[in-house]
């Protein structure tokens, strides 16, 4: 992208921001959902289970991922 490709961009995406915290912003939204992907790949062991126990495990690290996810989500918009 040339600069006034990306100045054209930053002007329609109708975000006031500069263009290298918009750029961290996005890495920052992209590594919190690829490594929100792998914790559950991780947490997917817990459902094999019989244990009740890992079960409320699994239902409690869901919603503490979502937690943290909706933090790092408000903090990027």
């Amino acid at each position: 992208m040339n600069a006034q490709q990306q100045e054209a961009f930053y002007a329609a995406s109708g975000l006031h921001a500069s263009g290298l915290s918009f750029d961290v912003r996005l890495f920052v939204g992209g590594i919190a959902l690829i490594i929100a992907v792998l914790i559950l790949a991780g947490l997917m062991h817990l459902l094999d289970s019989q244990s009740p126990w890992d079960k409320f495990v699994f239902v409690l690290s869901i919603f503490g991922l979502s937690f943290a996810l909706m933090l790092i989500f408000i903090y990027v918009a």
